[in-house]
């Protein structure tokens, strides 16, 4: 009885399991957005994850609730109540394509680049592998990647957590000394607080895109106080992995210089020396890439076949197949850019470009839309309020 009081349902964790699996892919498993966004900037970097866990989870409180009490379960009528414009659903589609390039581009340059350096693989082969498998996938295999995804952050996280453990137990950090020596370890012009909170703002930017895949599953929550639960424990569950990752590679910028590493993860394990470990990993990001290239290209079918199928009629699987092939030689080609570039630049662009569309309207559009006074004054029934 408590629990259902307290809001803590299994519909409230289920939205924030889609957060964190949504938020902790192949980017942060190899470490690189962790490094950029925050572990450059030292001490107020730890500060930094706080506040931008803190503002998602503000806005995904007011994306889950807004989508409950007006019934938008799909992204462009969320938007689209949330502005009151139907247009500005077209900058979300801009947003998504910009989100497809960096991220997928990112993630094929990540878990090429492990093979080439594990297996002796050449760079565009592995790239290859990577699409072929995923063409594939997307046109034999769609329920089992849709299974599979559902599980996929359990695999991601737990493997993170053991390199945690194996390096805690058998590395050679040094976070005494990391703390003791930030100033000669690190770029001194990163040490500024307003830095490492815009850093912060931007990368919450960016990862707002979970908003829309939290949308599709808000239909589970039926009260306000279940959608304040998800994000505190969304809150919680995120913040407290990426502190306890960021710990451990910062714990090595006294040994060498890690925020330097395109994939810091990597670099760590390779100075630890246990190559089933390693070999563990590059398995993992490489379905962990494989489920995102799949997913994004289901997404992408999904928002843009409107564009290119026809009205009427059977649909065209051979339109659909063409949309995803040109989708992947895109992110393809935009992989050789390297993840660091990617997720340095390209990541930073597509929060300048979500903070208006995203962060904002749920921070000043969306929390009006959602409040009592708003919901009184325009005559909007709405169950379980608190």
């Amino acid at each position: 009885m408590e629990k259902k009081k307290s809001g803590l349902t299994a519909a409230a964790v289920g939205i924030a399991m889609v957060w964190m699996g949504t938020h902790f892919g192949p980017g942060v498993a190899s470490g690189t957005q962790i490094n950029v966004y925050y572990i450059q900037y030292g001490i107020p970097g730890f500060f930094a994850m706080f506040l931008a866990m803190g503002l998602l989870a503000v806005c995904l409180y007011i994306s889950t609730e807004a989508s409950r009490i007006y019934k938008t379960y799909e992204y462009k009528s969320w938007i689209q109540n949330i502005f009151g414009v139907k247009w500005v659903s077209y900058l979300f589609d801009l947003s998504f394509i910009v989100t497809c390039i960096t991220a997928m581009g990112g993630s094929l340059n990540a878990v090429a680049t492990l093979m080439q350096n594990t297996l002796g693989i050449n760079y565009w082969l592995g790239v290859a592998l990577v699409v072929i498998c995923g063409a594939l996938l997307c046109a034999y295999g769609a329920e089992l990647v849709r299974r599979a995804s559902s599980y996929m952050m359990f695999l991601v996280v737990g493997v993170l957590l053991l390199i945690i453990i194996m390096v805690a137990l058998y590395g050679d950090g040094d976070l005494k000394g990391a703390f003791a020596f930030t100033n000669t370890t690190l770029d001194p012009a990163n040490f500024s607080w307003p830095k490492a909170m815009w850093s912060a703002v931007i990368y919450a930017a960016f990862q707002a895109t979970v908003i829309a895949n939290i949308a599709s599953v808000a239909d589970t929550i039926k009260s306000r106080k279940e959608s304040k639960m998800a994000a505190l424990v969304g809150f919680v569950s995120n913040a407290g992995l990426l502190v306890i990752i960021g710990l451990m590679l910062f714990s090595y910028t006294s040994v060498f210089p890690i925020t330097k590493e395109a994939l810091p993860i990597f670099a760590v394990l390779q100075r630890l020396n246990f190559p089933w470990m390693t070999t563990i990993y590059v398995i993992v990001v490489f379905i962990a890439v494989l489920s995102t290239v799949v997913g994004f290209a289901f997404a992408g079918v999904a928002r843009f076949s409107v564009y290119y199928q026809p009205k009427e009629g059977p649909k065209s699987s051979l339109r659909d197949g063409l949309f995803v092939a040109v989708l992947l030689i895109v992110c393809a080609l935009a992989s050789r850019f390297g993840i660091l570039k990617l997720v340095s630049v390209g990541y930073k662009a597509l929060g300048y470009l979500n903070l208006p569309i995203l962060i904002l309207s749920s921070l000043i559009l969306g929390s009006r839309k959602i409040s009592r006074k708003y919901l009184e004054e325009n005559n909007i029934e709405a169950e379980g309020l608190d």
